[in-house]
């Protein structure tokens, strides 16, 4: 059960949303707007591991912001010389 993060293509909010079937993705509209011009946006997989942090080329570290959504909570990863739209 994925996870899918979109932007609307009106207003160019963000947002994500679990879907449970590909025939959901239909369907799918602007969480603040209602528009259905959406784009799926490319997101980076959220992976669990014991080891210890790992760092970048750069020496920079990947960090984690949980922020408080109109779905939830959404968890961003926040990846040292990616930018998000």
């Amino acid at each position: 059960m994925p996870i899918y993060e979109f932007q609307c293509r009106s207003c160019g909010y963000v947002f994500e949303l679990l879907l449970m079937s590909k025939e959901e993705m239909e369907d799918v509209r602007c969480a603040k707007c209602s528009s259905p011009d959406v784009g799926k946006l490319m997101s980076a997989a959220n992976i669990a591991s014991t080891q210890s942090k790992s760092t970048s080329p750069s020496g920079s570290t990947p960090s984690f912001t949980t922020n408080q959504c109109p779905s939830g909570s959404c968890t961003h990863i926040n990846l040292p010389g990616h930018t998000k739209p």
